[in-house]
């Protein structure tokens, strides 16, 4: 994972400077946003501060689904959908769907063992995340 530039570290205090009163609200709030505990806006990485840049310059909410996108006729892609639904990783109006907007940003996030959207994973790749997100599932229920 490639870390947060120096660059991009002073366009996001520069930005939020203006948006929070404080460095523990502005960490609480970014935190919420990438769905990842942060203690300092560099443990972000590249990927993530440019996800954050554009959206403070943008407006434009987040969004993960893309990385999740799948192929249905594949089916460690099926495997994945199932755990998800396993975990309760569903859309709250349509519970019969994943939210792909959460496994995408799992994709991304320091929990997920390959940080590859789905459809470009190799077998390989996909049976790393098939057995993490199985992991993640045991300890639920421990």
């Amino acid at each position: 994972m490639s870390t947060i530039t120096t660059t991009q570290i002073t366009q996001l205090q520069t930005i939020c400077s203006g948006k929070f009163r404080n460095r523990e609200e502005r960490l609480e709030a970014l935190s919420e946003m990438m769905g990842v505990e942060l203690n300092s806006i560099k443990d972000l990485s590249r990927l993530q501060a440019d996800e954050l840049i554009h959206f403070f310059n943008t407006g434009k909410p987040l969004n993960h689904s893309t990385w999740a996108l799948f192929d249905r006729n594949n089916s460690q892609h099926r495997t994945v959908l199932s755990l998800c639904h396993q975990l309760g990783w569903v859309q709250e109006e349509k519970p019969e769907f994943v939210d792909l907007h959460r496994l995408g940003g799992w994709l991304k996030s320091d929990r997920s063992p390959v940080k590859t959207p789905l459809k470009e994973m190799t077998r390989a790749e996909l049976s790393k995340i098939i057995s993490a997100l199985q992991n993640i599932i045991q300890k639920q229920y421990k």
